[in-house]
C-alpha cells in the first residue's frame, strides 16, 4: 500500500490483501485535517470480504468526520463485486484516478 498527499487528497493505492491496514495508513492524515481520500484499485483484482468490510470501516469513519472517500480504476472483477454487494449506492465505481481527485475536492 503506498498512501500519498496530493494537493490536499489522501491517495491510497491498494494491493491484493492491503485493506486491512488500510485505516492505520490514512489515520495520520484524517488526524492531520486531510478529509479527503481516493482509494485507487487498479492492482487489485479481487477482494475479499475482510478487505471490503475495511475499506467500509475507513469510508464510515471518514464520512462522520465529514470527510468523502472514493474509488478509482476498479477493473471489472472488482466493479462486480461492489455491484453484487450494492456499494454503488455509497461509492461511485467508474471514476479514473484523475477524475477522482478532481471530484472529490
Amino acid at each position: 500500500m503506498v498512501v500519498q498527499d496530493m494537493d490536499g487528497v489522501v491517495v491510497v493505492s491498494l494491493v491484493e490483501d492491503q485493506a486491512t491496514g488500510l485505516w492505520k495508513a490514512i489515520e495520520p492524515f484524517i488526524d492531520a485535517g486531510r478529509r479527503h481520500v481516493v482509494l485507487e484499485l487498479s492492482q487489485v483484482a479481487f477482494l475479499n470480504s475482510v478487505n471490503i468490510a475495511a475499506i467500509i470501516a475507513a469510508r464510515n469513519k471518514v464520512v462522520a468526520l465529514e470527510g468523502k472517500v472514493m474509488l478509482a480504476d476498479l477493473n471489472d472483477r472488482v466493479k462486480a463485486i461492489f455491484k453484487v454487494l450494492k456499494l454503488e449506492r455509497i461509492f461511485e465505481l467508474n471514476r479514473s484516478l484523475a477524475s477522482a481527485i478532481v471530484a472529490i475536492r
